[in-house]
Parts: C-alpha cells; sequence; structure tokens
C-alpha cells in the first residue's frame, strides 16, 4: 500500500486540478490537441508510414548498404541496425525507438541490439532544430549547425563510447534474412498506414496527456514563483520538449545559460517523449531504467559539448 501511495496521491490531485481548474485544463488540453495536429501529424506520419513500409518490403537492406560499412565501424551494428541509427538521427522522436522495437519484434536485430540502439536512436530530427529552435524560436538560423552539433552531437558520441561494450558481448545471428523478390502491390499499404495511424493517435493522447501536467504544473509554481523564475521554467521546460524550447528561448537568461538549458532539454527530450518512447516501444522496467540513464548520460555530454564550444 505505501508502494502505491504516492500514485494514489499523484492521481486525486489530477482529478482535483481538473476540477477545480476546468478552464486552465480546457486551454492546456486544447494546446496539447494544436501541437499534435500541427507538428506530431504533418512531420511523424510520414516517417512512421516509410518506415513500416521499408521493414514490410525489406527495403531497410537496399537502402543502408551503402551505410552499412561506415556506420559498423563506427558503432559496430548489423544492416538491419543501420536502419534504425538512420532513423533515430533523422525522423525525431520516437521514430528510432519505434524502428528498433520493430526490428527486434520481427528478428531482424538481436536483444542485445536493441538495447544498445535504442539508447542512442531516437533524438529530435535535424529539421526540427533547425527551423523550429534556430529559426522560429532564436529568430537565428545560422545557430542551426550548432544544436545539430551540441544535441545530436551527443547521441553521436554515446553511441560510439557504447558501442565497445556492445561490441565485446556475443553476438547472435538474426534469425530471419531479407526477403528476395518482394513486389509491390497496394495490399501492402493498409497495415502500413493503419500501424502508422494508430501510433500517431497514441502520441496525440500523450500530448495532451502531458500538456494538462503543464498546467498543473503552472498553477502550481504560480503560488511560489514568479513566472519568469529560472526553476519553475526549467521545471515546465522538462515537461514537453516543444513547450519547454519555447519558454527557454523567451526567457531572460544570459545567451551561455540560455545556449545551454537549450541544448540539454532537446537532448533529454522531456518527459513527455520519455513517456513516449516507453510506451510506443514497449520496453521493461530494466529496459526503461536503461534508457533513461542514457538520456541522461546524453544530457550532460550536450553540456559539456557546449562548454567546449565557449572554450574554443
Amino acid at each position: 500500500m505505501r508502494r502505491k501511495l504516492p500514485l494514489i496521491l499523484g492521481f486525486f490531485a489530477f482529478f482535483f486540478y481538473l476540477l477545480a481548474f476546468p478552464r486552465p485544463a480546457l486551454e492546456s488540453a486544447r494546446r496539447g490537441l494544436l501541437l499534435w495536429y500541427r507538428s506530431v501529424v504533418p512531420v511523424l506520419f510520414p516517417f512512421m508510414l516509410l518506415g513500416n513500409f521499408a521493414l514490410r518490403t525489406g527495403l531497410i537492406y537496399p537502402l543502408t548498404a551503402f551505410l552499412y560499412r561506415p556506420l559498423y565501424l563506427l558503432f559496430g551494428c548489423s544492416q538491419a541496425g543501420c536502419f534504425a541509427v538512420l532513423s533515430g538521427f533523422l525522423c525525431g522522436f520516437p521514430v528510432g525507438a519505434k524502428i528498433t522495437s520493430d526490428l527486434a519484434d520481427q528478428n531482424l536485430i538481436s536483444a542485445d541490439e536493441e538495447n544498445f540502439l535504442l539508447g542512442f536512436c531516437n533524438n529530435l530530427s535535424p529539421a526540427f532544430l533547425l527551423s523550429y529552435l534556430a529559426s522560429d524560436q532564436l529568430n537565428a538560423p545560422e545557430l542551426g549547425p550548432i544544436f545539430l552539433g551540441t544535441v545530436l552531437g551527443a547521441p553521436f558520441l554515446y553511441g560510439f563510447l557504447s558501442s565497445f561494450s556492445f561490441r565485446n558481448k556475443p553476438q547472435q545471428k538474426n534469425q530471419k534474412t531479407a526477403p528476395s523478390n518482394l513486389r509491390f502491390s497496394f495490399s501492402m499499404l493498409d497495415p502500413c498506414i493503419m500501424d502508422a495511424i494508430q501510433n500517431t493517435v497514441r502520441l496525440g493522447g500523450y500530448l495532451v496527456l502531458f500538456s494538462i501536467f503543464d498546467g498543473c504544473i503552472s498553477h502550481l509554481l504560480a503560488a511560489a514563483f514568479s513566472p519568469s523564475h529560472p526553476a519553475g521554467l526549467l521545471m515546465r521546460a522538462l515537461v514537453e520538449v516543444t513547450n519547454g524550447l519555447h519558454l527557454l528561448a523567451a526567457s531572460s537568461f544570459s545567451w551561455p545559460v540560455k545556449f545551454v538549458s537549450l541544448s540539454a532539454c532537446a537532448s533529454f527530450g522531456g518527459f513527455c517523449t520519455l513517456a513516449q518512447t516507453i510506451g510506443i516501444a514497449h520496453m521493461n522496467r530494466r529496459k526503461t531504467f536503461a534508457y533513461i540513464k542514457s538520456r541522461v548520460c546524453i544530457t550532460l555530454l550536450s553540456v559539456l559539448l557546449c562548454a567546449a564550444i565557449f572554450l574554443w
């Protein structure tokens, strides 16, 4: 009973917030729905659809043929695992984790490789960093390449460093091989579309839920801090990454503090993305702990890269 006490208290606190502050809760839910409709659906749905299609048709092998050798030298991953690396660095949260989980479910990668890839193949997309963060929020597109280095360079470095431990493990052979002579048919699209729709709608539910959490936290913090207090801003920034980056970019922090905070927030991804990833990749307790540890390490590496930039 004692172990469930925090969960029970949290449930009643959230329920009380919905009853006591219905208008702010409604506005928060609308904000989450708008964020899902404007950002998640047009950006992530196509990537999820293409990823499902590539997995079902075996296109992951010709698509990664020319990258297999350099990625194997860097990370020690299999050719199927190369597709997870590409997805994790190009498509944005949580597509990389979804692709990695699907590869393991189809026995295209081993369980050890799945755990290894989940540690660093799930990041904000370069397009998001260049357009939303650098151009929209900071009005400084010239900073885009620098954020690519601090935000995506950290998981790249983490993957390289953690690959030494992965390479030392005895590697299991994949149980399935690449399908041959697959012909395209429109019947293949139906399960790909349905799976992409299901996961996109699921992400919308997470966004609405954590948008309401953010509204609840802002009300609680308003009693203790001013709206621009650094502690309150950092706490809210950790809830959901898109709103968190907006809050930090509009803050009155000095430029070095703002730059480090933005890079750290983008590298960690926020608790909303954390919950999305754990749910969409069907992580058990051991995988969840390992994934959280990897995100913390990546965030610290991002801070170190920011410090190196300023020292340089």
